[in-house]
């Protein structure tokens, strides 16, 4: 027993190993899920920019806006990406431009349509792809769920007080619009560029093509949003979207 003792003792009063120090707590970044892809790939492409000693990372938390915007009052983000209006008195400043596409089957031989023809579509006046030059399928709606910036954007720069169809189907993401988009050779889905995939077509509007940019009219502006400006290397992620535009 006595030689037990004296062991346990040795064991308590030797040295005890340095406790490892936990790195600080990425800075929160807040956006929605219609703008995942397009602030994923630009923090992505910031941390190609920065020492890899120096670089301490972004969170990102998809939210949506209202949450996102809640979570940067309560300070669990530091900011939030999106086109949305901001709040009174908070800070924003611009990030860049998006354009919102119309993403059709891979199948379907139609790539131009005109604005108004689009108008047509959503609204439900027109319901097969004859109608405008193509095969004799009906015509599948697929719209984002109310008050996705993308729906709202286009309710107001595009179809005025025209009600969506109520044959249109709802997707709750661009990842749940482009699969509903690749399931059905009729279908016509609204989305980011940024998170469109080979897996489906895109459509020109009005003779403009949403890959080139240029001249192609429907277009969100992103944001970066939050109560106070933001510091430190958000800030300076800030400067460097802003820099790079």
């Amino acid at each position: 027993m006595i030689g037990g003792a004296v062991a346990l003792t040795a064991c308590v009063s030797s040295t005890p190993e340095a406790v490892p120090v936990l790195p600080t707590p990425f800075p929160q970044i807040a956006t929605t899920p219609e703008l995942e892809q397009w602030t994923t790939e630009r923090i992505l492409s910031f941390r190609e920019t920065q020492g890899a000693e120096s670089f301490i990372g972004f969170g990102l938390q998809l939210l949506v806006l209202p949450a996102a915007l809640e979570s940067v009052e309560t300070q669990s983000s530091v900011l939030v990406v999106s086109s949305a209006e901001p709040p009174t008195g908070w800070f924003a400043t611009p990030l860049g431009r998006e354009p919102i596409i119309f993403a059709i089957n891979a199948e379907n031989p139609i790539r131009d349509l005109t604005s108004d023809e689009v108008v047509r579509i959503f609204a439900g006046r027109t319901d097969n792809w004859l109608e405008l030059g193509g095969a004799d399928v009906s015509i599948q709606p697929v719209i984002p769920l109310e008050g996705a910036e993308t729906r709202s954007y286009l309710q107001h720069t595009l179809f005025g007080d025209r009600q969506f169809t109520s044959s249109a189907l709802l997707g709750p993401s661009p990842a749940a619009v482009l699969s509903l988009v690749q399931e059905d050779l009729g279908a016509i889905g609204i989305l980011p560029l940024s998170a469109l995939t080979e897996e489906v077509g895109v459509l020109a509007i009005d003779g403009h093509d949403p890959m080139q940019t240029d001249g192609y009219p429907f277009m969100i502006e992103v944001l970066g949003i939050a109560p106070e400006e933001p510091s430190g290397i958000v800030r300076e992620w800030l400067a460097w979207l802003q820099a790079a535009n």
